[in-house]
């Protein structure tokens, strides 16, 4: 079985055979050298309410929204 992890900056999809929160690597796509998240992790913020999100959202990168959503109890994480 593989995951799909989503780039930050450009959401250029890589999948690997092992299932964690993030990984860091170089996007094939963009260049960038950062945070691949989760799918998993990218639809929980997609899937977030509007009226709750900073007035900057849609321009964050991805790790970034991450954050915020964290710092702002938006979303939880919970171990396995």
């Amino acid at each position: 079985m593989t995951e799909t992890y989503v780039c930050s900056d450009c959401r250029e999809t890589v999948t690997r055979p092992f299932e964690i929160r993030s990984i860091i690597r170089t996007c094939d796509e963009c260049g960038e050298n950062g945070r691949f998240l989760h799918e998993s992790l990218v639809e929980s913020l997609e899937s977030l309410p509007r009226e709750e999100l900073p007035e900057n959202w849609e321009s964050m990168p991805l790790d970034e929204q991450f954050k915020v959503a964290l710092r702002e109890d938006l979303i939880f994480i919970t171990r396995k």
